[in-house]
């Protein structure tokens, strides 16, 4: 049997891991008794089941509503088994040794005509990582569970070719190398080679997979994490990139974004707010706080660091966290543009490259200051108003 998560450390799980569990003193055998063997098993048989009846066994809440509390209901053994909740990514793990599992692994059945070892192979890549994180739900402590049919969601560039690979990655996690050393593996055989994809497009994938990813594990998630997975974590968290001014002043020589508005509202009217534009959440300097708390700022200027996983061409609305307090007003980003820090200044230095937003307060979005988690290095969060206000 393979009860728990922490027992399979592999892309194959076979005999000896089973062996292997029950050295380590894992708990990896299963005890099957069928209906009536109460009444109609030998003398063991009817000892054990009055004793897990003297211990109150059979008043739990599963065992409870079967109709013989000690038959376990539904025994199947599966071709693969996929861990339902999980800490950096998700595992999808062939079943050789034919074990049964708990229900913290879905059993998986593979049709008959496809490749298993091609199969399971496939889906370690950063595009079905991503598709995990998207179709996936989030729980306490960056706790990432997928269900049956949300599994059956996840994109897999399956191809029979893929079987050749699957010794080299599962020896690769039986290693315990990281995500990125099986990933930049893995995409270059997968998703280049096997599916034409391109660098940029592999690589953009992998973009995607660290934001989700990284909103998902935050201080909390490291603090609760077993010890040999905190250092892959903290990566994963830090792993986002910073973006080259340079290179999107390059890209957009004029404004990143315009959204002025065409017509101005009058300050009556309650200003509308677009539930589907994107939202930049940022912690602004103490020196400049006075000037968010009255609302009197006109202009936000970015630090020298920026994270490149934001869409500067989605860029609409501007919210500013303020340190101990949280979020509270709303700005519109009328201009978005790459700029330097002290422009217009003497001491200006022209190749001091920071992002430019120029801002007009809108309204506030809560009566007082609402705390929040900022998702990216602790400075940022990118989302959008919708999500933000659900």
């Amino acid at each position: 049997m393979l009860g728990r998560s922490v027992q399979v450390n592999s892309l194959c799980f076979t005999k000896a891991d089973w062996q292997q569990n029950l050295a380590n003193g894992a708990k990896a055998n299963l005890l099957v008794f069928t209906p009536g063997a109460k009444e109609n098993g030998n003398e063991g048989t009817k000892a054990y089941i009055e004793n897990g009846e003297q211990q109150g066994v059979n008043k739990g809440y599963k065992t409870s509503i079967r109709d013989d509390w000690y038959v376990i209901p539904s025994i199947k053994l599966s071709d693969a088994l996929f861990l339902r909740r999980n800490n950096l990514y998700p595992k999808f793990v062939l079943n050789d040794a034919q074990a049964y599992t708990t229900d913290t692994m879905h059993r998986v059945f593979i049709k008959e005509g496809v490749n298993c070892k091609a199969f399971v192979v496939s889906y370690y890549n950063s595009l079905s990582f991503a598709f995990a994180e998207i179709l996936g739900r989030n729980f306490g402590g960056g706790v990432l569970e997928l269900m049956p049919s949300e599994v059956e969601g996840v994109y897999l560039p399956y191809r029979v070719e893929n079987a050749k690979l699957f010794e080299k990655v599962d020896q690769m996690v039986r290693e315990k190398k990281t995500a990125d050393e099986i990933l930049d593996f893995t995409d270059k055989e997968l998703l280049q080679k096997g599916r034409g994809f391109s660098e940029t497009e592999t690589k953009m994938a992998r973009s995607i997979w660290y934001k989700l990813m990284g909103r998902r594990l935050n201080r909390e998630t490291l603090e609760k994490a077993a010890p040999e997975e905190k250092g892959e974590i903290k990566k994963a968290v830090a792993r986002v990139k910073q973006l080259n001014f340079f290179d999107v002043l390059q890209q957009y020589p004029a404004n990143i974004v315009d959204n002025t508005p065409v017509v101005q509202p009058t300050k009556k009217q309650e200003p509308d707010v677009d539930m589907d534009k994107n939202v930049l959440i940022s912690l602004v300097k103490s020196d400049n706080v006075e000037r968010y708390l009255d609302q009197s700022t006109k202009i936000y200027y970015t630090g020298k660091r920026f994270p490149s996983t934001v869409a500067l061409n989605k860029l609409y609305y501007f919210i500013p966290y303020i340190k101990k307090k949280g979020i509270r007003d709303l700005y519109l980003i009328k201009i978005a543009r790459v700029g330097t820090r002290k422009e217009g200044q003497p001491d200006n230095d022209p190749n001091d490259f920071r992002l430019v937003f120029e801002i007009e307060f809108v309204k506030k979005l809560f009566k007082d200051y609402k705390p929040i988690e900022l998702e990216i290095w602790h400075t940022f969060t990118d989302t959008t108003m919708s999500n933000l206000l659900k």
